[in-house]
């Protein structure tokens, strides 16, 4: 695999961590520093778009504080992730992972929006998120909010069962140095680079620069069937990768009235995969190991005017460029976003917003042996969207009532109307009640509608071809195929009484129809005696409903140590057996504790426990069981200095190596195992 230069940023950390340059009258903060109240009182915006307080908000959402994830010794955003309740985050190999909200999990999980600073990484390519190009310096990540449940009334299509939205801090917020320098085993050497600074009055901003390197993950032959692993074994199984990013944020205060941000990034990475390829001779199939690079960059501007006291105006523009080097789903892509929204009241019971936008995509795919063709002519995807929200007092302090609605229009579907009514009721300061209605969709892919996808080979003479000609499976997009569509009920309640405990759970029913399935369309023999085709092409046949339980219990035993219990519960019931992806596990739970042993060291802990699940098996097309699993993630940060700290992690502690997921299509399983790292950090 290429190697990255990374010398100079190795010499440049430890050049930084060897001294300091200025002083601090007091140790860093700790989530410890934050009462149980205080943190239910951490402002929010994904819910209604509106700044709100976590324990109003009427929507099941779980809050991870920047705080929490410098605790915990987080390096990327799905691990932040891991122990939210209602979230399944399982790692593929050493660069992918399988997000999800409340079931359908996978590589290209379709049903969850994820935004870092309102810019959307889902990709329309195949509906889902590339989790390994979306990052940031994690020291600069403000909080991270997760919304289980539909959000499509106020952030669009594609929200169906979730919403993670990753706000990264205002320039202000990081004026001055920042350096850390780590290494570790599966994370073999991370080091970063950030200086903010006053530019001029009203002015502030800030760059970074951050590179690391990962090793591979194992790959065992008992995780697939006794021929493919005399495949595989003739190839490589290497996965692992290295990216470099760099980025930075300007804040602008112009005038009494006006702010306005610019921030912008860069990345480069380069994988190593072992994939999966469909040929016409015995064995029919090939696991060839290819390097994959990825980069891309992105410009993102938003101004905020004061139009009155009780009236402001939001624009907001980013354009993201992404690329994707492979012999296997490569893809150049260019997206422009605009949009405008109005946010002011309306006597002393109705609090308004509304808002217009645009959203042009143009995607160039690469043909290969997979991704054989494309049957549409264009490339470009137009959304236009509408939306409108109202908040209305039904009586002070106590009853609120939300209606939203969306209005958009996509290139492949047409209109679509996706409304909410949500309802929040607080008796006493102590305790809050809410409910939700709400309708969403997931919009189709490009591949849904217009790719030609060779899915596997089979061999004549067997017990799934019994003709003597090999058979060609090829899944053909279908452009009049529908959006996916969720009706959905929610409700929940929160509990907190002064600074020591506090309960949030959410109960939900989803009902799903006009879900993704295939059928087969047509068989063509005029290859014949070489092989015959037999083609599938994507329908709207499969529906199902699925329901849960979800809790987060806090519990401040004293100062000094902190408890967090989580826990979900889901079962589903679908008329296609899996329509899609896995079958999420049944129950998941976490149990996080942060304890601070003296005034300069701190110490973390999380078990956590994830139930059996089902997942497509890519070798031998099945649906394959992925075992439960369990773990414990350890952490230490000792303040050497007021600048200087010094963290060491271990992760997957007490269980051994595990599969986590099997992805669907195209890849094969590697096994999780236990991992150490540790950690300088300055401050300066």
């Amino acid at each position: 695999m290429q190697k990255p230069d990374m010398v100079r940023l190795w010499i440049l950390g430890a050049l930084l961590l060897c001294f300091s340059t200025a002083s601090a009258d007091s140790k860093p903060s700790s989530p410890l520093d934050l009462s149980l109240q205080e943190l239910l009182e951490i402002e929010v915006t994904s819910v209604s778009r509106q700044a709100e307080s976590l324990s109003s908000a009427a929507a099941a959402i779980y809050v991870i504080t920047g705080e929490e994830i410098r605790q915990r010794g987080f390096q990327s955003i799905p691990q932040a992730l891991r122990d939210v309740p209602g979230l399944h985050v399982a790692q593929i190999d050493s660069q992918k992972w399988a997000v999800s909200s409340r079931g359908f999990n996978g590589r290209y999980n379709n049903k969850m929006l994820v935004m870092i600073d309102g810019r959307s990484v889902y990709s329309p390519e195949f509906s889902g998120v590339y989790w390994e190009v979306q990052d940031t310096l994690m020291a600069d990540i403000d909080r991270i909010e997760v919304i289980r449940g539909p959000g499509a009334a106020i952030w669009g299509a594609n929200a169906v069962n979730g919403v993670i939205n990753i706000i990264t801090k205002h320039s202000a917020d990081t004026l001055g140095g920042y350096a850390e320098l780590g290494a570790g085993d599966y994370q073999q050497s991370f080091a970063g680079f950030r200086y903010g600074g006053r530019l001029a009055p009203g002015l502030t901003g800030r760059a970074y620069v951050k590179a690391f390197k990962r090793d591979d993950l194992d790959f065992d032959p008992a995780d697939v069937s006794p021929s493919a692993a005399a495949l595989i074994s003739q190839s490589d199984t290497d996965n692992g990768w290295w990216k470099q990013q760099m980025g930075g944020r300007l804040d602008m205060s112009l005038g009494a009235a006006s702010t306005l941000t610019l921030s912008a990034s860069a990345y480069d990475s380069m994988m190593d995969q072992t994939v999966t390829v469909p040929t016409l001779t015995a064995p029919f199939i090939e696991y060839p190991n290819i390097n994959t690079e990825s980069r891309g960059w992105h410009l993102l501007g938003d101004y905020s005017r004061a139009l009155s006291a009780n009236s402001q105006l939001n624009l907001k523009a980013y354009f993201d460029h992404a690329k994707r080097d492979e012999s296997f789903f490569g893809f150049s892509r260019d997206t422009v976003d605009l949009e405008m929204s109005h946010h002011f009241e309306m006597g002393e019971r109705h609090e308004l917003l509304w808002g217009m936008g645009y959203r042009h995509i143009n995607n160039d795919l690469d043909t290969n042996q997979t991704v054989i063709d494309t049957q549409g002519e264009s490339e470009s995807i137009n959304l236009w969207s509408l939306f409108v929200q109202d908040q209305i007092t039904l009586k002070p302090d106590t009853l609120w009532l939300t209606l939203a609605a969306r209005l958009e229009h996509h290139s492949y579907t047409d209109f679509e109307w996706q409304p909410t009514v949500r309802l929040s009721w607080q008796p006493t300061e102590q305790h809050r009640f809410w409910t939700a209605l709400s309708r969403a969709v997931r919009t189709p892919s490009q591949a849904e509608n217009e790719y030609l996808i060779n899915v596997g080979n089979l061999a004549p003479m067997t017990a799934f071809n019994p003709t003597g000609f090999v058979n060609r499976l090829i899944l053909a997009g279908n452009s009049d195929y529908d959006s996916e569509v969720i009706q959905s009920i929610e409700a929940g309640y929160r509990y907190a009484t002064g600074n020591h405990f506090s309960l949030d759970t959410a109960v939900f029913y989803n009902d799903y129809d006009d879900l993704r399935s295939s059928r087969v369309a047509e068989t063509d023999f005029s290859s014949l005696p070489a092989y015959l085709t037999t083609f599938s092409a994507f329908d709207n046949e499969a529906s199902g409903h699925n329901y849960g339980l979800e809790l987060s219990a806090n519990w401040l035993l004293n100062r000094d140590l902190k408890l967090r219990l989580n826990y979900s519960y889901t079962k589903s019931d679908f008329s296609d057996g899996q329509p899609q992806n896995t079958d999420s596990p049944e129950q998941m739970v976490s149990l996080l504790a942060n304890w601070r042993i003296s005034r300069d060291i701190d110490l973390t802990a999380s078990w956590r426990y994830v139930d059996r699940s089902q997942s497509i098996d890519p070798i031998q097309v099945d649906n394959q069981t992925v075992d439960a699993y369990h773990g414990v993630d350890l952490g230490m940060n000792w303040q050497l200095t007021p600048e200087l700290k010094f963290s060491a992690f271990a992760r997957n502690l007490f269980y051994g190596s595990h599969v986590e997921y099997k992805a669907e299509l195209f890849s094969i399983p590697y096994r999780v195992e236990p991992s150490f790292f540790g950690k300088l950090t300055l401050e300066f």
